[in-house]
Order: structure tokens, then C-alpha cells, then sequence
């Protein structure tokens, strides 16, 4: 059974493991953790900024837009981010001279991501406070990192089989491509995506106000 109701959204690291253990619908499970993991920050950033259209701190047109283009990076960066750190993974152990399996790294994957996705709940904040978006995405960045360092330091030595000589350096490559492929697909283009639609939070210039004329004086008869 793929869908097992509130067990798969609220377990999606079960769900990955499923994933590896049955080749033939790996792409499916992948897929479907993903969209797991997103849930929380997509409902996050609409309720956010819909909710300060409803507060009146917020054009409603603009606080559409809004949350559209954030709906639309949170659960297109989970789908990119989800295969983008299984090959983190790969990459980093390598270089720490651990041999970590592609089914391993997908389960191990999943321990980030889950988290990491859930510390997107801090979207909704700032534009009920009459903020931009951006405060929220940069909490989520480094709320994210921190995470990610407090996990390597907890499951890179057991877990994916890195020794204590080379963890500092797994770390470092890990943590540093993480926040780049981060930015990259998720901040990055929802940044780009609010300022081709108009709705970024970029003070506008100081235009001259409209100029008065002077009256004729009144002819005298």
C-alpha cells in the first residue's frame, strides 16, 4: 500500500526506507517523501501571507502573489532538494573516505530533509507582522544549517560510517553544498520569481510629487 494516510505525512523517513527496499517504485516513493517534507512550510507561507491580507497589514493582490510563489518554491525545491542531498551525500562521504551505498544515502537523506523542511514553519511570521517574505526565508536558512551541523555532529560517525580522523571535513562539505543547493533552489528562485512579478519587498525609489501650476491672476475689467 503506498499511502498509509497520517502514518505517511507525519513519517516520511518510513516512507524513504520503503523507497530503497523496493526498487521498482523507488521514483514513486521519492517523489511522494518529498511532497511529505513539504507540507508543513508550504501550509506555513499561504497561511502567512493570506493571513495578513485578512489582518489588513498586506494588499491582498500582493499577498496572493505571495504565497503563490511561495507555495510553488517550497514544494518544487522538496521535489529538487530531495535527490540534490542523497548526492551531497554521496559526494561528502567520498571525500571523507567512507564508502556510504546509494540506498543508505537515500534513508540517510531523509534525516536531513524532514527537519530541515520543517523549520520552514517560520515562513508564516513575518508577513503577519507586515514583513517581507525575507526575514522568514532567511530564519529558514540558518535554522536549516544549524540543524543539518547538529545532525553530522550526531550521525555522521555511526550512521554513515565516517570515521572521527575525517568528520570535521565530511561537515564542512556537507554543511557548506547543503546551504549553496538550499539558496539555490529554493530562496534563490522564489527571490527572482517576486521581483519579475512585482510583489518583492525592495524599497522603491523617491519620486517627485506632481507639480502645481500657478493660476493666472484674475483680469481686471
Amino acid at each position: 500500500m503506498i499511502f498509509n494516510g497520517p502514518r505517511f505525512l507525519l513519517n516520511p523517513r518510513r516512507s524513504w526506507q520503503i523507497a530503497v527496499d523496493q526498487p521498482d517504485r523507488s521514483s514513486l516513493w521519492l517523489v511522494a517523501a518529498a511532497l511529505t517534507a513539504s507540507i508543513w512550510p508550504a501550509a506555513a507561507v499561504v497561511a502567512g501571507h493570506l493571513g495578513a491580507a485578512a489582518l489588513g497589514v498586506q494588499r491582498a493582490e500582493v499577498a496572493t502573489l505571495r504565497a503563490a510563489v511561495g507555495l510553488t518554491s517550497v514544494v518544487g525545491g522538496a521535489l529538487v532538494f530531495a535527490p540534490a542531498l542523497t548526492l551531497i551525500l554521496l559526494w561528502s562521504t567520498g571525500a571523507a573516505h567512507s564508502h556510504l551505498a546509494p540506498r543508505r544515502a537515500g534513508s540517510a537523506a531523509m534525516t536531513f530533509l524532514w527537519p530541515v523542511w520543517s523549520m520552514g514553519i517560520v515562513l508564516i511570521i513575518p508577513p503577519l507582522l507586515g514583513w517581507g517574505p525575507e526575514p522568514g526565508e532567511l530564519a529558514w536558512i540558518v535554522l536549516a544549517a544549524l540543524i543539518v551541523i547538529r545532525s553530522c555532529r550526531r550521525e555522521a560517525l555511526a550512521a554513515m560510517g565516517v570515521r572521527r580522523r575525517w568528520a570535521k571535513r565530511f561537515m564542512v562539505r556537507f554543511v557548506m553544498a547543503f546551504v549553496i543547493v538550499f539558496v539555490a533552489v529554493v530562496i534563490g528562485p522564489a527571490s527572482i520569481a517576486r521581483g519579475a512579478l512585482g510583489v518583492s519587498t525592495a524599497a522603491l525609489p523617491d519620486l517627485p510629487g506632481p507639480t502645481e501650476l500657478p493660476t493666472p491672476p484674475e483680469p481686471i475689467w
